[in-house]
């Protein structure tokens, strides 16, 4: 079978979708070509490199300026309509897999080319209620989505309505286009949570000082609560606790550093770091912050969870599906400061379990969170889409 897979995210480390078309391709049958259509943003641990030897295909049809974060959206929506049909008569495509909120296939979903499939990582109009209603300043991107609202949540909704299968990531996703979006997509829909690699993400060596490090991952945006990670560790930190804060990924540097500098002692600020580098950022923390206000499966709580971290996150989205509250890992009320610090101190003071929780978590990942399983999942599907 030859799929056409469409990436908005050529790397791994720029965010969720670029994870799950690396894990994707990694896990689809051998005898499938997989051929995907992406951008190029000059970064190191592009597809090219890391999918070399995976029977894959890589077209880049797009240079992408590593500051935009929105508008290349829209024009790699021009980009796949104006490639999609030559590269279709050069391989013949059995399928084409999609991801949506990027909407990749927006326009060339009325070419008519081959059966559409559809992974709903996240919906515009779910994400806005949250924009609309988190304090902190919003990114640029985020006040975009804002401003082309009406325009993006029509495009969504012809989207799932062309789509031949939609695959939310989560029961949580599926609910939001239907009540969100006042359709009926629940025959052509398969919910197929998000997975990871339990072999990279597995326990290993910690290797940082004395002081607990308790690590962010993610763009500086309003929507992943940001601020409450920030205030709730400076909290901590002013009442004598010994933390490190480490902060992994795209924001404005110098007046974080500025800020972090002004509170803490000890710190670690950097960029998103290649993909393959990801188990050493895991095997340096002890507690994952994942404080959103809005998501779905994130990859960066299956990540943690399957390298044996505490993870501590917000009650939003499908993230309940996945962690039970002082069981497997932590959950608090999104932009609650309060509540956060008060699951940080009780792993700080060791009132809880928290090596039964580790345990718990990996095994969480090991039992139903495998890429290994969902690329079969994905397959079969393709192979019934395509009948």
């Amino acid at each position: 079978m030859k799929v056409c897979i469409l990436a908005p995210e050529n790397s791994p480390s720029w965010g969720g979708v670029g994870a799950y078309v690396y894990n994707l391709v990694k896990n689809l049958p051998t005898n499938f070509d997989k051929h995907i259509i992406t951008i190029n943003r000059n970064v190191s641990d592009s597809y090219n490199t890391l999918l070399k030897d995976e029977n894959c295909y890589i077209h880049s049809i797009l240079d992408v300026k590593k500051n935009d974060t929105f508008f290349y959206n829209f024009r790699f929506q021009l980009a796949v309509l104006k490639k999609l049909r030559g590269l279709h008569k050069k391989y013949n495509f059995d399928i084409i897999h999609s991801h949506s909120g990027h909407l990749p296939h927006l326009f060339s979903q009325f070419q008519g080319i081959a059966p559409l499939v559809v992974t709903v990582h996240s919906t515009s109009v779910g994400m806005n209620l949250c924009i609309q209603h988190s304090k902190p300043e919003k990114s640029s991107a985020e006040i975009y989505m804002d401003f082309f609202s009406r325009y993006i949540k029509l495009c969504e909704k012809i989207g799932f309505k062309q789509a031949d299968k939609l695959l939310p990531v989560s029961k949580f996703t599926l609910e939001e286009i239907i009540n969100l979006y006042n359709i009926d997509v629940t025959n052509k829909s398969v919910v197929i949570q998000n997975a990871t690699d339990a072999v990279m993400f597995k326990p290993g060596k910690v290797t940082h000082s004395n002081e607990t490090v308790i690590t962010f991952i993610g763009r500086f945006y309003a929507i992943k609560g940001f601020n409450t990670y920030l205030k709730a560790l400076v909290n901590i930190h002013k009442n004598g606790y010994k933390i490190k804060p480490c902060i992994i990924g795209r924001g404005n540097k110098e007046s974080m550093n500025n800020y972090l500098k002004s509170n803490f002692s000890q710190y670690l600020l950097r960029d998103p770091v290649p993909y393959n580098e990801m188990p050493k950022v895991y095997d340096n923390s002890d507690i994952i912050i994942v404080p959103s206000f809005y998501e779905n499966c994130p990859a960066v709580v299956l990540e943690a969870m399957s390298s044996g971290k505490i993870v501590i996150a917000s009650n939003v989205g499908g993230i309940p599906d996945v962690i039970q509250n002082g069981i497997n890992g932590f959950l608090f009320e999104k932009g609650n400061v309060v509540d956060l610090e008060e699951k940080i101190i009780s792993i700080l003071e060791k009132t809880s379990d928290t090596d039964k929780i580790r345990n718990n978590a990996r095994n969480t990942i090991i039992k139903d969170y495998q890429w290994s399983e969902r690329g079969t999942e994905i397959s079969q599907i393709y192979k019934d889409v395509v009948k």
